[in-house]
């Protein structure tokens, strides 16, 4: 059974969606760019010929990702925000790119949803936004600043910015909302713990209403340094950064880092339709595991059950499923893996299975991915449409028998939408939303 159908539970919709990529710096952007097949990778600022030449980076280092350009949360707030205060502009001195990310998505998910939180009990809203990685830049300044200048150097505020659960927290500060506040490090796999993780505090009455996603700004030379020097990252593509993410494709050769933020407003039923708010969906299945099996090498099997969880969870059958958003990161075992798991999962059923890999698009946003792309899957429930994956030009065997959107969107009657993230440390989830029907 569902956990909302489950007796004592209750129904748990989404109201409202919110979003910060290298696509657009709104949901109508992005969604609008990924239907056009539209890649938000690029050339990176931060590889100047004077970086390049001070870090030592070698020839066939991918300068490439999907880093946000022209962010300003000064102006978003303006736009956004009836009442921009002091303490307001404070924040952003204080505050690490990842939870500015966060702040932007969760004003334009609240604002979009259109709730009236000073007519609402504070202690029944809360957050929970997940981070991969936190204020890694932060924690990258800091560093320097000590060993180039000392400790009296090293700003006062670094642990505030650099620690994980900074986003919801100042989330929470920023909307009064004095429910839960949690923040999930789960790699990958973070953001779509952070939503089944709300839609459960919600279900299970904790709370009415909850803001639920990830949030991440990882792409720094460091961190691509190391991913770089796992082999992780795709490379080959520095004069074609759009054509690098490469889901399902014969030749994939790796991931491309992105970064961004995408936030849910989650709210129990009820209170939702009682104040007459528009719903995309309904979220109605989670499901978690562990492959305990490597730390970087995925397993299927575990991808299979947190499937099966979540989709047993939803109190449906495999081929209740119209389409999927796959974790898809274009990395050579975890597509596999992933696409055998689907195949197993849905039977006859998995040739009629719809399934996109936007990360084709979006590149890799680590622990903002899974809330990304579940926003992806409620908006495809609303227009009844499915993204394209592009760059897909040799399919994998291994990926044949599925029906991957290819190129150009499709149009689709979407009722249930499975949504997958895996993570570093074997951690899985997985999510599935209904169209909403009263």
């Amino acid at each position: 059974m569902s956990c909302s159908k489950t007796m004592g539970m209750r129904r748990v919709v989404v109201t409202g969606v919110g979003m910060v990529t290298s696509m657009g710096l709104d949901v109508p952007t992005v969604w609008q760019r990924l239907l056009a097949g539209e890649s938000g990778i690029t050339n990176l600022d931060c590889f100047t010929p004077e970086n390049l030449e001070r870090y030592h980076i070698p020839e066939d280092f991918p300068t490439i990702g999907g880093g946000i350009k022209h962010f300003d949360l000064k102006e978003i707030l303006h736009a956004r925000k009836k009442d921009v205060t002091k303490e307001d502009l404070k924040q952003i001195k204080y505050t690490d790119r990842f939870t500015q990310f966060a702040l932007a998505a969760s004003l334009e998910a609240i604002n979009d949803s259109g709730v009236n939180l000073e007519a609402e009990d504070p202690e029944r809203a809360g957050v929970i936004i997940a981070s991969g990685m936190g204020g890694v830049a932060s924690w990258e300044e800091g560093v320097a600043k000590l060993l180039t200048e000392g400790v009296r150097r090293v700003s006062p505020f670094l642990v505030p910015k650099m620690i994980p659960n900074l986003a919801a927290g100042n989330v929470s500060i920023s909307f009064k909302a004095r429910g839960p506040n949690i923040a999930l490090s789960t790699a990958c796999a973070a953001g779509a713990h952070a939503i089944g993780m709300a839609y459960r505090s919600i279900a299970l009455g904790e709370a009415d209403m909850m803001a639920a996603g990830g949030s991440e700004a990882a792409v720094t030379i460091l961190t691509l340094a190391a991913f770089y020097r796992m082999g992780a990252l795709a490379a080959g593509y520095n004069d074609n950064p759009a054509a690098a993410s490469r889901p399902f494709d014969l030749n994939r050769c790796g991931f491309v880092m992105s970064e961004g933020s995408g936030i849910l407003a989650l709210e129990e039923m009820d209170h939702a339709v009682a104040r007459g708010a528009q719903i995309y969906g309904e979220i109605v299945g989670f499901g978690m595991t562990g492959d305990a099996h490597h730390i970087t090498d995925p397993d299927m099997e575990g991808a299979r059950r947190c499937i099966v969880l979540a989709i047993k969870d939803a109190g449906i059958t495999p081929p209740d499923i119209d389409y999927v958003n796959p974790h898809a990161t274009a990395t050579p075992v975890g597509d596999r893996n992933e696409c055998r798991a689907l195949k197993q999962i849905f039977g006859e059923h998995a040739s009629q299975l719809l399934v996109s890999g936007t990360k084709s698009m979006t590149g890799h946003l680590l622990g903002a991915a899974g809330a990304v792309e579940a926003i992806f899957g409620v908006l495809a429930i609303r227009d009844g449409i499915v993204p394209p994956t592009i760059n897909l030009q040799d399919l994998d065997p291994d990926c044949a028998g599925l029906d991957i959107v290819r190129d150009q969107a499709r149009k689709k009657d979407v009722r249930y939408v499975l949504s997958n993230s895996f993570g570093f440390g074997g951690t899985n989830a997985s999510l599935v939303f209904k169209r909403f029907e009263g």
